[in-house]
């Protein structure tokens, strides 16, 4: 299954996470590829990618964390703009780079551990082509709704409209970067490892250009342009965490009633009812706009799930406006900011049942203070927006669904505003920041818990503090993240009030501490134990690094760098051989330990190693007589040899 594609392309790969095919990869190598002219070469190319990327899944290659699909339709109804935004975090980006590392399998550089910038080009060079000879998961058809088996319609790229990027794939300033070890590589080529953890982010966009057009996806126009029934279908199978956001013309009374997904019924058993339904919205200029919220299991191989989407312009029999229900905020309710900006108050599960509507619902507020408004992002959670000019506001809330329909005297008043303000320190010894919250009034006290955030890491809770009429502080543990810059993360909860989940940063760094290096000694209270050779000895111990980075240990000896510790943990042990020393005639075999952090970090510790030989008290032996002067060795030259025998002895059976 897994044939090498020659010239595997990272933007490519975007596209099929957007909307990729529907069938497994089929990928293979063209390193023996034949010589031929120019131009057939070029036709022989082109008919290459057509044919291998006709058959790649994104899904197959890429594991990302989560992607962002917005699709706008042009007012033609046979045009559109596909924007895209896939993220990948931590160790997925490891193995999007050590999957697209092995695409280049038989090529120089490629399948080495390395994913260099020369690859990253070719990725970048061939990608439009390839995806506008892909298929895409999107099908529209007008008429009666429909769940499969006609023509549906399919959008195709088109390739002149397709605009690419990458950011991170190799980033810059990376600590294992080098350069490029391969024969024919680019002048300022680079690489990093596979194994590297950067977060990367991967982009397709409409291309710019005097002669691009002005759309990048096409299909078969629409006979009456969206005014009669018709339905729009998507494949969803092995799209993970994603979003997918329909824009479309402004149509009076454009409408989804109906929503359904099927699967293949796979003997498995797995199904896709887990798929809960699009929410919808009209945008300010009254164009519909549908949001569909999708989380596949990718290891679900076996499950193929089609989406569809039945959209109408006809006036619904009857259309009843939202209702509040009774998990929606009581009048008077607190809803805390952190101050200037905009800041989430209810997530899409706490908000989204606040009110109750067939065809769902949003939140309309208007504010007695200029500059606030609400609004809800593609995954539905709830949102405000407060000017620098105002602390505080009160607002008149209605539910209103996508029709429009809305009950004036249904209504929730709430009080928006600035819960607290924020200074920080950082300790000394970088193992704790000290967080003070000052109350604004909003309330008469709350409570409030902190830790630190920096990227995917948590710190430990800080001390819960209640703040009342005073500045209180709160001691936050530094210890499980890295040096360099973080946030806060802060969770405040009061009477009436919603509960309060905000991050920000007051733009304080950890430092870096060096590392912590013990020696252990053996039963004798010696720091190292000679082996029977007495030619090498062996030392462990503990090392720890207070900001948990991976340490890296090496010592001198005689003179000479030796790199041989194994570490497990926090143990580590290490054999070191004397020869170098003996070589150089010397005898004083104490070490310096040297212990570097990734901040580069270190610590040095000198530990005194016993000599192997107790030399014995020298004695002197009678003179001998004149008559036995030449008979025999003294016996102080008899022991030297005996021992030296000894040591040989050793030494030829530890060969041995």
């Amino acid at each position: 299954m897994t044939r090498r594609l020659f010239a595997p392309m990272l933007t490519l790969l975007v596209a099929l996470v957007l909307l990729g095919v529907t069938t497994g990869p089929a990928l293979t190598s063209y390193t023996d590829a034949p010589v031929v002219s120019p131009t057939e070469g070029r036709q022989a190319l082109d008919n290459q990618i057509a044919e291998e990327c006709g058959g790649l899944t994104f899904e197959d290659l890429f594991v990302y964390d989560f992607a962002l699909f917005e699709l706008s339709v042009h007012d033609d109804w046979a045009t559109g703009e596909m924007n895209a935004n896939a993220w990948v975090n931590g160790s997925n980006s490891a193995t999007v780079r050590d999957n697209l590392d092995g695409l280049f399998d038989g090529l120089p550089g490629g399948n080495n551990s390395w994913i260099s910038t020369d690859e990253r080009d070719a990725v970048r060079g061939i990608g439009p082509k390839c995806i506008g000879a892909m298929d895409t998961r999107i099908g529209m058809r007008e008429g009666i709704p429909h769940s499969g088996g006609v023509d549906w319609n399919d959008f195709e790229f088109v390739e002149d409209g397709i605009g690419l990027d990458e950011v991170n794939l190799v980033p810059d300033g990376h600590p294992d970067a080098r350069t490029c070890q391969n024969i024919g590589s680019g002048t300022d080529c680079t690489e990093v490892p596979t194994s590297t953890t950067n977060d990367l982010e991967i982009s397709l966009f409409l291309a710019d250009g005097d002669d691009a057009p002005d759309h990048n996806v096409r299909w078969d126009q629409l006979p009456n342009s969206g005014v009669s029934n018709f339905t729009l279908a998507m494949n969803i199978s092995n799209m993970s965490d994603a979003a997918l956001v329909v824009t479309f013309p402004v149509l009076q009374g454009l409408r989804m009633y109906d929503f359904r997904v099927i699967d293949n019924q796979p003997e498995s058993g797995e199904t896709c009812d887990y798929i809960g339904e699009p929410s919808f919205t009209y945008l300010p200029d009254g164009a519909l706009q549908v949001t569909q919220l999708v989380s596949f299991d990718r290891t679900q191989w076996e499950l193929y799930c089609n989406m569809f989407m039945d959209f109408t312009t006809q006036e619904p029999d009857m259309n009843v406006p939202p209702m509040w229900t009774d998990t929606a905020p009581a009048n008077g309710t607190i809803v805390p900011t952190p101050g200037e900006g905009t800041w989430r108050f209810a997530s899409a599960d706490t908000g989204n049942v606040w009110a109750s509507d067939d065809d769902g619902w949003s939140l309309d507020c208007e504010f007695d203070e200029e500059g606030w408004s609400v609004f809800t992002n593609v995954l539905g959670d709830f949102f405000v927006t407060q000017p620098a000019s105002s602390s505080q506001s009160t607002a008149v809330c209605t539910a209103v669904d996508p029709l429009g329909a809305v009950d004036e005297n249904d209504t929730k008043t709430w009080t928006f505003g600035t819960l607290y303000t924020a200074t920080g320190t950082v300790d000394e010894d970088g193992q704790s920041a000290r967080l003070t919250v000052a109350p604004s009034g909003l309330v008469n006290e709350f409570i409030l818990t902190a830790r630190a955030v920096q990227d995917d890491l948590f710190g430990g809770s800080g001390e819960t503090i209640t703040v009342a009429s005073a500045p209180a502080t709160t001691v936050v543990p530094l210890q499980a993240i890295r040096p360099g810059a973080f946030s806060f993360s802060v969770t405040a909860e009061a009477t009436n009030m919603l509960i309060h989940e905000g991050e920000f940063s007051l733009e304080l760094s950890k430092p870096n501490s060096p590392p912590v290096v013990q020696v252990a000694v053996n039963f004798d209270g010696e720091n190292a134990t000679w082996d029977e050779s007495l030619l090498k000895f062996e030392m462990y111990g503990l090392v720890s690094d207070p900001d948990l980075e991976a340490v890296t240990m090496s010592l001198t000896i005689c003179g000479a760098d030796y790199q041989g510790f194994v570490i497990d943990g926090i143990n580590w042990v290490v054999e070191v051989s004397t020869a170098i020393c003996m070589a150089n005639g010397l005898t004083n075999y104490d070490v310096l330990i040297t212990a570097v952090d990734e901040s580069q970090a270190s610590t040095q510790i000198t530990v005194g190693i016993p000599n192997p030989v107790v030399e014995e008290p020298t004695q002197t032996a009678p003179s001998p007589s004149e008559d036995d002067s030449g008979a025999l060795p003294s016996i102080s030259f008899m022991a030297t040899v005996s021992m030296l025998g000894a040591a040989l002895l050793l030494q030829r059976r530890k060969d041995d």
